[in-house]
């Protein structure tokens, strides 16, 4: 089965949209100049009120370029699972995470050999890989695909992110056969924020090409 983040939420209405469409992993970006911001207080009171609901998913941190002491009080305060890592941080900074870690890739047009060599080599020694599309000045929430056939080899052990949407998720999951997939912008309303009918169309074309 294909696994799910939803990424970038910032309030309990739309984390619970996200674990009742079925989402395994939810993800509260901790990079203050991000516009999905969320304060590590606020995504704690999230995390601990759907904990109570259901203990069948993981709590993602995604941070740019931490200081190691940042990511151990806040994966402390909010009971993370899991460190994602978005930035330029070197293997010694996924050694010293608290917690397992997704290290983004961010593939550069022309140059998907240097994500898929990373991932073959496990470069940074991370659990897992998080293939995002380079943008200057983003280390992710695009909306911008890269090129899923170049990186096929490397799927299974990586979740794709970049400008996913309900309907050209099927197409990444064809290309890539990927561990899973992570959305953020591709469900969000034109202004900003999640919007419930694209979570649930989501996942329903996720679980529809998984059941295929």
């Amino acid at each position: 089965m294909t696994q799910v983040k939803i990424c970038g939420l910032r309030s309990l209405p739309e984390a619970r949209v996200a674990l009742q469409a079925g989402a395994n992993f939810l993800g509260f970006i901790f990079w203050r100049p991000g516009k999905r911001y969320i304060a590590p207080a606020d995504a704690a009171r999230i995390i601990a009120s759907l904990r109570t609901e259901s203990l069948d998913w993981s709590a993602v941190g995604v941070f740019v370029d931490p200081e190691p002491r940042e990511v151990r009080e806040v994966a402390d305060l909010c009971g993370l699972d899991y460190v994602q890592l978005s930035g330029k941080e070197s293997p010694e900074v996924v050694a010293g995470m608290p917690r397992p870690t997704f290290k983004a890739l961010h593939v550069r047009a022309g140059q998907e050999h240097a994500a898929a060599d990373a991932v073959q080599s496990n470069a940074f020694g991370a659990e897992r890989y998080l293939l995002d599309t380079h943008v200057d000045s983003l280390p992710g929430g695009t909306g911008v695909t890269f090129q899923w056939d170049a990186l096929r080899s490397i799927g299974p052990r990586c979740l794709v992110a970049g400008g996913l949407r309900p309907d050209n998720v099927c197409t990444a999951l064809t290309a890539l056969a990927p561990y899973g997939v992570d959305v953020s912008s591709g469900v969000e309303y034109p202004s900003g924020g999640k919007d419930p009918l694209l979570i649930r169309a989501f996942l329903e074309a996720v679980r529809s090409h998984d059941n295929g």
